[in-house]
């Protein structure tokens, strides 16, 4: 498929498949919906850095499926039913929209401060039937006040370290932060957090890996 035209469903059940992941019709055409829409806006927002949507479906995308098998296999057993997700600094909805497309319990929250990210990620649900899946537009400070949650995520919000700080008392008990990183963390020394789960995975040219932290 020429690279330049638009991201299909079909093409997308395909290409999963020989990655390892089953994509059924109604959550490739989500998916081929939103890789298309993000690769219009990209144009004249530099939401990301792929310029064509087969970048973006290898560099950016395919850590959402990784991200689900991770979560299935080794954290949701460990949080409530219907856990309260937040997503932090959530850019243009990587990795959150890919994984609800996938995965769609509780509730998730995309935290963006940046206004065309955050309207480009309500432009997305407004388009999607994505359920328990909201926009909040501004800090996440601000976000986050009064509230806890079950789940937090972060791809590059801020250095994983300062996250955990950040974050620390805003999770409920036994509650977990994942980080999408290039390199495996561990428990800090000094602190009460324990590591909880570890998982690894190549993509493109790249080895990365989801760590996960729960606070004790």
């Amino acid at each position: 498929m020429d690279a330049l035209s638009g991201c299909t469903p079909a093409f997308l059940v395909e290409y999963c498949l020989r990655q390892g992941f089953l994509l059924d019709k109604a959550k490739a055409q989500a998916l081929s919906d939103y890789l298309n829409l993000l690769m219009q806006w990209n144009k004249v927002m530099n939401l990301v850095g792929a310029k064509r949507w087969r970048d973006a479906l290898d560099e950016l995308v395919m850590d959402s499926f990784h991200l689900e098998h991770f979560l299935q296999e080794q954290i949701l057993m460990k949080l409530p039913t219907a856990p309260e997700i937040w997503d932090l600094g959530a850019g243009a909805g990587l990795p959150g929209i890919p994984l609800r497309i996938l995965w769609q319990d509780g509730t998730y929250w995309l935290v963006e401060a940046r206004e065309k990210r955050a309207i480009f990620l309500s432009t997305v649900l407004a388009r999607q039937t994505l359920p328990g899946t909201r926009v909040f537009r501004g800090r996440a400070e601000v976000f986050m006040r009064d509230k806890k949650a079950d789940l937090i995520v972060s791809r590059a919000f801020m250095p994983w370290r300062e996250l955990l700080e950040f974050v620390h008392g805003f999770l409920r008990p036994g509650g977990v932060v994942v980080f999408l990183s290039l390199e495996e963390f561990h428990t800090p020394p000094g602190t009460d957090w324990l590591k909880v789960g570890h998982y690894v995975y190549e993509t493109g040219k790249e080895t990365r890996h989801f760590c996960a932290f729960s606070a004790v």
